[in-house]
């Protein structure tokens, strides 16, 4: 029997190496910032396109009510002239109307003496002959003026005479009415009153724009009191 007296050696675990954990990248403050950036770009260049959309779609609004503003004031307008406006006459009525009056065209005029001279004052009497190859008709007052010879008017248009009443005459082709013309008599007035260089009367026939001329000879000035009488029987 041995005895053993050695101390027992105590029991160690097999040798094992550590195992290292992964390693987390770190993430670096510039990256951060960078991408902080990038998204607050996006964001406002979203927030930019939104309101261009919107600015535009105002602007395209505010364009199309300015539009169907102006057509609708257009309509009224067109709407209103129409209601004011009276119906145009037909054709038939326009025609029979114009043909009615004695146009200058269908008119020759002649100047001749007049039984209505009197103390001051001279008469003569406007005669107007229908040329034309139908009847017509002339009524009221003619126009009537003296003119140089480079056409400019003296004085002024003869005025309406008074005490007489325009009737509307009929002429048959070759028939002939008068209006009496009264000028005054320069040699009775003072120095000055008259207006010289008269050389031809221009007649307008009462409701017409044409007009005749004919020499104004003995008429030779512009005197006040130059009256036309409306036209009258023969």
């Amino acid at each position: 029997m041995n005895d053993d007296t050695s101390t027992p050696t105590p029991y160690q675990a097999p040798f094992q190496e550590p195992q290292l954990q992964p390693q987390q990248p770190k993430k670096s403050k510039a990256g951060k910032v960078i991408l902080m950036t990038l998204l607050a770009l996006v964001l406002i260049g979203a927030a930019v396109a939104a309101g261009w959309y919107v600015g535009n779609m105002s602007k395209s609004q505010a364009v199309d009510d300015a539009k169907k503003t102006a057509r609708e004031a257009a309509l009224k307008e067109v709407a209103d002239k129409n209601a004011k406006e009276p119906e145009p006459q037909s054709s038939s009525q326009a025609k029979t109307t114009k043909e009615t009056t004695c146009n200058a065209d269908e008119l020759s005029l002649a100047m001749k003496d007049s039984s209505e001279s009197g103390a001051g004052t001279l008469a003569y009497d406007l005669v107007f002959t229908n040329t034309s190859q139908r009847t017509c008709t002339l009524g009221g007052f003619p126009g009537v003026s003296l003119v140089n010879e480079n056409g400019n008017m003296i004085g002024s248009p003869a005025d309406r005479a008074k005490n007489y009443e325009e009737k509307k005459l009929t002429l048959a082709p070759g028939k002939e009415v008068k209006a009496t013309l009264s000028v005054a008599n320069s040699a009775n007035l003072e120095a000055g009153k008259c207006k010289e260089g008269a050389v031809k009367l221009r007649v307008y026939p009462p409701n017409d724009t044409g007009y005749l001329s004919v020499a104004s000879s003995p008429i030779t000035s512009w005197c006040p009191e130059f009256l036309t009488s409306p036209v009258l029987s023969m």
